[in-house]
């Protein structure tokens, strides 16, 4: 009974230390310059060859799964995070103002990346590819919008309503099976979510560093 007791203590801490550094939002702007900008790592060569061979193991493993994350892609999309933000202002205008222009600004910058680059799709050149979201996708790929979007707010929800631990760890659990399931239904390389994650988490940390100087 001790040892339970001593695990479940870790787990807090652990849980509460996760807390602390999501408001520290210093760190996560570092963390999502990098993810961002190591996502264009595939216009070299190698990595690209990497990148491509990377996402055919996990594919072939995962395209099985096609129907459960085609059904739970809806939280990484437009309309869902128009609303989760709305649901933002409940907790503070000044947050869901903030939150609305940073989703603003990273949704253009995405979109700007995508038209300038305009990187084929994995199922679209690669063979043996099942593309299983519906409907077909016919933007470039890189880089993933819905991985950014799931992550801004798998970040931002929680500190709008300061919800504890276990609420952080089932956003965050969400945020990394929808944005493997972008590689599993065909749709985008792992150099791909990784940018689209590191944007999200670059633009909710963004918000959280701006909202802090604003109360402070």
């Amino acid at each position: 009974m001790a040892d339970v007791l001593s695990g479940l203590g870790l787990i807090n801490g652990i849980v509460h230390q996760m807390k602390q550094e999501i408001m520290n939002a210093s760190w996560m702007i570092a963390v999502g310059l990098l993810m961002t900008f190591s996502g264009l790592l595939h216009k070299n060569e190698s990595f690209a060859r990497w990148d491509a061979r990377i996402f055919q193991i996990i594919h072939i493993r995962l395209c099985r799964y096609a129907g459960f994350f085609q059904y739970i892609r809806p939280l990484g999309t437009g309309p869902v995070s128009i609303l989760m933000i709305l649901i933002m202002y409940i907790s503070s205008w000044e947050f869901g103002v903030i939150a609305t222009f940073s989703y603003i600004i990273a949704a253009v910058i995405e979109r700007i990346i995508k038209l300038s680059i305009r990187r084929p799709r994995p199922y679209q050149i690669l063979p043996k590819v099942n593309m299983g979201q519906l409907p077909e996708p016919h933007d470039p790929s890189h880089p993933s919008g819905d991985s950014f979007r799931v992550w801004f707010l798998a970040i931002l929800f929680p500190v709008a309503f300061s919800l504890p631990g276990p609420f952080i760890v089932l956003s965050f659990l969400s945020a990394i099976i929808l944005s493997i399931g972008r590689i599993a239904l065909g749709v985008h390389y792992p150099l791909d979510v990784i940018s689209g994650t590191g944007l999200g988490f670059l633009f909710s940390s963004i918000a959280i560093f701006s909202f802090q100087m604003i109360m402070n």
